[in-house]
C-alpha cells in the first residue's frame, strides 16, 4: 500500500476517507485503476497544502472475500450476512519528515506505520458504511478508529454522488507520535512540551463520478473536516497549523475487469 497515495494523503488518512464508494459490477474480478491529483496538507494539522500525484488501484475477489484499493485498504471478509460484512483490514500510514514543513523543524521524523485490525461494513444500493478498529505498529503504536456513511445517488446511467460524515479517533499514544512535543523535541523546535491524551476528527466528504463509457470513467471528490480533542491543542496546529483540514482531488479510473 505504501506504492499507491502521496506520503502527505497517507499520512493525513483523509484521502482514502474522501474516495467515493467503488462500484460493484458482476463478476468473480474486478479490477480497475485509477490515477490523478491530490490537493493535501503537508501533514496532518497543517495549515499548508501539497499538489501531489495520486494512484488507485481496485482489485476485488469474490463480492470482497479478498481486496485491495486506496478506500478500503487491503483485507479479507470472514463472515458475511445479507448486506452486513465483517473481516480482517490492514492499512498504511506514510512516515513524517521534518524537512516536510518549516513548523516540523526540530521534531524528528516519524517512520511508516502500518495498522492492522478488524472491519464492519454495509453496503446496499444506496448507502455504504463501515466502521474500522485499528492496532499500529512501526511508526507509532496507537489504536485507530474510524467511522464513515455515504448516501450513494445516481443521478443518471452515467452520473454518480455520494456524500456523508467521517469520524477518526485516535489513541494517547497516537496523538502523542503525531501531536505531541516531547523534553528533546521541545529543546530543538522551541516549542512547549505538550502531552495530549487523544485525537479526534470530524468531517465530511463528497464526490461525484462521470461515466464515460463502459471502461472509463472520472472522479472529483473532496473533504473537509476538523481536529478534535487534545490534539487541536498542539502547537503543531493551534500555534503553526489548522485545526480545520481539508483536501480536493481527481482520479481519472479506467476498469480492466470484468
Amino acid at each position: 500500500m505504501l506504492a499507491i497515495a502521496s506520503p502527505s494523503a497517507a499520512q493525513t488518512e483523509l484521502a482514502p476517507q474522501a474516495l467515493p464508494p467503488a462500484p460493484a459490477p458482476a463478476g468473480e474480478w474486478r479490477v480497475s485503476i485509477g490515477a490523478g491529483a491530490l490537493v493535501s496538507p503537508d501533514y496532518l494539522g497543517s495549515d499548508s497544502f501539497t499538489l501531489s500525484p495520486l494512484a488507485s488501484p481496485e482489485i476485488r475477489w469474490r463480492e470482497d472475500t479478498l481486496f485491495l484499493s486506496l478506500r478500503d485498504g487491503l483485507g479479507a471478509t470472514l463472515l458475511r450476512h445479507g448486506n452486513v460484512y465483517m473481516g480482517a483490514i490492514l492499512r498504511a500510514r506514510f512516515g513524517r519528515d521534518q524537512d516536510d514543513n518549516d513548523a516540523l523543524r526540530g521534531m524528528g521524523d516519524i517512520r511508516p506505520a502500518g495498522e492492522g485490525g478488524l472491519f464492519l461494513r454495509y453496503a446496499d444500493a444506496a448507502w455504504r458504511g463501515a466502521l474500522e478498529l485499528r492496532q499500529g505498529f512501526g511508526g507509532h503504536s496507537g489504536l485507530v478508529a474510524d467511522a464513515r456513511l455515504d448516501r450513494v445517488l445516481r443521478l443518471r446511467q452515467d452520473l454518480i454522488l455520494s456524500a456523508g460524515p467521517r469520524l477518526s479517533w485516535g489513541s494517547e499514544d497516537f496523538a502523542e507520535t503525531y501531536f505531541g512535543v516531547d523534553t528533546e523535541q521541545a529543546r530543538r523546535s522551541g516549542y512547549a512540551r505538550f502531552t495530549p491524551q487523544d485525537y479526534w476528527f470530524a468531517g465530511v466528504a463528497a464526490s461525484v463520478t462521470y461515466v464515460l463509457d463502459d471502461r472509463w470513467s472520472v472522479t472529483a471528490f473532496g473533504e473537509v473536516g476538523r481536529i478534535l480533542g487534545d490534539a487541536a491543542d498542539s502547537p503543531l496546529v493551534d500555534g503553526r497549523g489548522s485545526a480545520t483540514q481539508a483536501l480536493f482531488g481527481l482520479v481519472l479510473g479506467w476498469r480492466f475487469l470484468p
